[in-house]
């Protein structure tokens, strides 16, 4: 199952559930049927079962999960929900958890990318955060800030918390996860080398576009074989497998949770494989006008533009 976050007109970051390139919004549907049945408190009853937030959506579990899967069997068995669907084209799709409490993103995480650079082999994940200004979604711009010159690129697969994970062993990590993302790391190359540690280079704003959807655990299937592809323009400039990874899903949420709760909505960046602009030679750092495009294997395909600060836009909306 897909789920979104969406816009349209006065509808603010819904939960949505995507079937057939069409999004339904789950609150309003639960909401319909509960009033349908003569539920008196038909809008509170559904902001309990299927919040109209993703964060407080996956906070909700198990029952809210269970509500939009209902909402795209019927879809599927031809039932329409007039009013409560929109195709892809009519809605702005926001970065799947717009309010996470936490982005975690992990560095050195792959085998190729260690061969690759002769970085020595971190002995325990290494784990650095961003902050939630850094996320942007799929019709969302990268924004190139004046601040650097060199406007790297990380294609990632992220997972997405969905219940308060704390000292998860690792072979129960599975019941933790809510499903997956695609994630794109940006990275201001200079900055981070010139800091050392990378807070000011890795969190500007649009620093972590993510998207197009929060696919769920179920769907994906196994997160340690996932063929992961990342072009600007039409180059590609990494191309790997998630078989790579150093440290797997499974363990990072387990090591992650022993050092920190994990929160529903909590977004957890896998770390990248090789290929990165600062060690291609030339170097392959984005510019103004470039397209960067990552598609990960049963996850989604998300395409963002570099824009200069001055140059940001806003998606539409249309009303069919």
């Amino acid at each position: 199952m897909k789920l979104v976050s969406f816009s349209k007109g006065h509808l603010k970051k819904r939960v949505g559930v995507l079937v057939d390139n069409k999004v339904y919004d789950v609150n309003s549907i639960v909401r319909k049927k509960l009033a349908s049945r003569g539920e008196p408190f038909a809008d509170e009853m559904a902001n309990l079962i299927a919040p109209p937030t993703m964060r407080r959506f996956l906070e909700a579990g198990e029952r809210a999960i269970e509500s939009a899967r209902s909402v795209e069997e019927e879809v599927l068995n031809g039932r329409e929900f007039p009013g409560d669907g929109w195709s892809l084209s009519c809605v702005r799709l926001e970065t799947p958890v717009p309010d996470p409490e936490k982005i975690i993103c992990l560095s050195h995480n792959y085998k190729d990318f260690i061969a690759e650079t002769g970085v020595p082999t971190p002995p325990v994940p290494r784990i650095f955060s961003k902050f939630s200004n850094a996320l942007c979604g799929p019709e969302d711009p990268i924004i190139y800030p004046a601040q650097t010159k060199e406007l790297g690129y990380e294609a990632e697969l992220a997972f997405i918390v969905g219940k308060t994970a704390r000292r998860v062993p690792a072979e129960h990590a599975f019941e933790y996860i809510a499903g997956y993302t695609v994630f794109n790391d940006v990275s201001a190359s200079d900055l981070t080398a010139m800091d050392i540690q990378v807070l000011r280079g890795k969190t500007f704003d649009n620093f972590a576009p993510a998207g197009p959807y929060l696919v769920t655990a179920d769907e994906v299937g196994d997160p340690g074989n996932l063929d992961i592809t990342l072009w600007v323009n039409d180059q590609v400039l990494q191309k790997s497998n998630t078989c790579q990874l150093l440290y797997g899903v499974p363990y990072l949420l387990s090591f992650i949770s022993d050092h920190f709760t994990l929160k529903p909505g909590d977004i957890v960046a896998t770390g990248t494989p090789g290929g990165l602009a600062k060690f291609r030679k030339p170097p392959t750092f984005m510019k103004v006008g470039d397209v960067c495009t990552i598609e990960i294997e049963r996850v989604g395909r998300l395409s963002n533009v570099i824009v200069a600060e001055s140059e940001r836009t806003q998606g539409g909306s249309c009303n069919g």
